[in-house]
């Protein structure tokens, strides 16, 4: 295990209270990249707030302030959503996003989150269905932005139009569902941030990294069935059967996915007979 792999290890092993949410993005970028040092960039948030302090101070009005710090990240920062190539894993590391000034969502919500925390600024990141988004505030006054467009404040009309075209009109309205805008904990947006990576490096065809990507999150969450299956499948590509055995024997005990359970139950059977060499 490398020194990366324990240190997130160890990082995984804390309550959900203690995770601390840019060491562990951090901890991330560390996985898949040679020389992080987690705290020369929780060196460049504090001097981001520490820059950004002087126009957000100087507002009273919670709107006020997250307006000054918006200025500040998307206008003066020039921290914006990558256009260009959503799917860069670079995207993914926080380091590159500091460096770059480019991110996707979830990432640009960890940057914003954490320059507002120690602005004492109450923001939080949310698991939006299909877009990651910041909620500042808590109760009815609450605010949910887009830190991928800028900052913008979504209204709850907005939010709904945004699940019509994901789920369909009427299937789904924030009224309905209001903990669709509950704060995610910051094992949840590590796991999300994973979720992303998981997908890049299969689309990109590495199976090294892909792999580094599920373990990482079944570290964090061991009894996730969909990373329990994909890694076992991959496993048993790579051929390495004890190890795809064990995934895939866990996810049937997990999962709900009768279809899914069915299909791996009959991989199960076909290694257990199957010549693949053995790790």
């Amino acid at each position: 295990m490398t020194d990366a792999q324990q240190r997130f290890v160890a990082l995984a092993r804390q309550p959900d209270d203690a995770i601390d949410l840019a060491g562990g993005a951090l901890a991330i970028s560390a996985l898949f990249q040679q020389g992080v040092d987690p705290r020369a960039w929780i060196g460049e948030l504090d001097a981001l707030a520490a820059r950004a302090a002087a126009r957000v101070v100087s507002a009273t009005a919670l709107l006020e302030r997250v307006a000054a710090l918006n200025a500040f990240l998307f206008e003066e920062q020039g921290f914006a959503g990558n256009q260009d190539d959503f799917y860069d894993p670079r995207n993914s590391f926080l380091d590159q996003v500091l460096t770059r000034r480019l991110g996707i969502p979830i990432t640009l919500a960890v940057v914003f989150v954490e320059v507002a925390r120690r602005l004492e600024i109450p923001a939080f990141g949310v698991g939006f269905p299909a877009h990651f988004l910041v909620r500042v505030g808590r109760g009815d006054s609450a605010l949910m932005l887009d830190v991928y467009a800028g900052g913008a404040t979504l209204p709850e009309a907005e939010l709904d139009r945004r699940l019509e075209a994901l789920y369909g009109e009427g299937m789904l309205r924030i009224r309905s569902q209001p903990s669709l805008l509950r704060p995610a904990s910051h094992r949840e947006i590590l796991v999300r941030m994973l979720r992303n990576l998981i997908g890049i490096y299969r689309d990109r065809d590495e199976p090294v990294n892909r792999l580094e990507a599920l373990t990482a999150a079944l570290t964090l969450v061991p009894d996730l069935p969909d990373a329990l299956h994909e890694r076992g499948l991959l496993y048993r590509e790579l051929g390495y059967q004890p190890a795809a055995l064990t995934d895939l024997r866990r996810f049937v005990e997990v999962s709900d996915d009768a279809e899914q359970i069915a299909a791996a139950t009959q991989v199960i059977e076909d290694l257990d007979g199957g010549g693949m060499r053995l790790h």
